[in-house]
């Protein structure tokens, strides 16, 4: 009995509705009801949107291959051009130092460019693209930066010549301390592995770490005052005639790639 009387109820309600909504007196609640759940149809249909876009836009493995090898060519193209402009970078520095030295000094000079280095525990030496072409002789005085002498030209051929660096054994260099105004104090002596030792010093000489020492002028092709390096250490007993310091040289095997070679035809600077 009470279920047929709720079927007759939901019955009549679903009547009355139906002739109520033809009849557009249930219009106005119809648009309320619309307005008030809107906000939440479209946050629904704009999430239904982006699921659908980021299904159909999902790359495949083979989109993300590629565009990984992309930027993989672009970085390594990156790192190409910033190493090639930190290279002018330190060479327009150099040669700036360099044009500044000889501009000051007036030494006849040859500029040169480093193409090849060698060193291991006994040698240091470069190869430099001027020859005997350009007027270069053996013995010749190499400089680098602000006139740090780089070293001697020991071998020599048409357009090429080989530099044999301060610190590398073969390397000799009459030396003294600098505002000793050309006095021969010692022996610059390369040890290899980057440093040198400075003999033949006499006692009388006051020598002491962080001293410049600099070239002494005394050979034919190798002018005065050019910087070799600094004193580390003095050793030598005081009843000994001389004493000897270690060295560290200022210019280094890799720290240099242009260089300028001093001509014999103007040993000193011009008057």
């Amino acid at each position: 009995m009470r279920r047929s009387t709720l079927a007759i109820f939901l019955a009549g309600g679903i009547v009355a509705v139906v002739v109520l909504s033809v009849s557009g007196i249930l219009r106005g609640v119809e648009d309320g009801v619309r307005w008030a759940f809107m906000p939440v149809a479209r946050v629904f249909a704009n999430a239904g949107s982006a699921v659908g876009i980021h299904v159909e836009a999902a790359p495949t493995s083979t989109d993300l291959q590629q565009q990984n090898a992309a930027l993989e060519q672009k970085l390594k193209q990156v790192t190409v051009d910033y190493v090639r402009l930190k290279s002018l970078e330190d060479e327009n520095a150099s040669l700036r130092q360099l044009t500044k030295f000889l501009d000051a000094t007036g030494y006849d000079e040859v500029s040169a460019r480093i193409i090849a280095r060698h060193s291991d525990a006994q040698t240091a030496e470069v190869l430099i693209d001027r020859g005997s072409h350009d007027g270069l002789e053996l013995g010749m005085a190499v400089v680098a930066g602000s006139g740090v002498l780089y070293g001697k030209i020991t071998q020599l051929s048409e357009h090429i010549a080989t530099v044999t660096l301060v610190s590398d054994e073969r390397s000799r260099v009459a030396a003294t301390v600098a505002g000793e105004h050309d006095t021969l104090t010692g022996l610059v002596v390369g040890e290899g592995n980057g440093v040198a030792r400075m003999t033949l010093i006499p006692q009388a000489v006051t020598m002491k770490q962080n001293d410049v020492l600099v070239t002494a002028g005394t050979e034919e092709k190798i002018p005065a005052n050019l910087a070799i390096g600094l004193v580390n250490d003095v050793e030598g007993a005081a009843t000994d005639p001389f004493k000897s310091a270690t060295l560290q040289p200022l210019a280094r095997l890799g720290s240099v790639n242009l260089v300028a070679v001093l001509r014999p035809a103007a040993m000193r600077p011009n008057p």
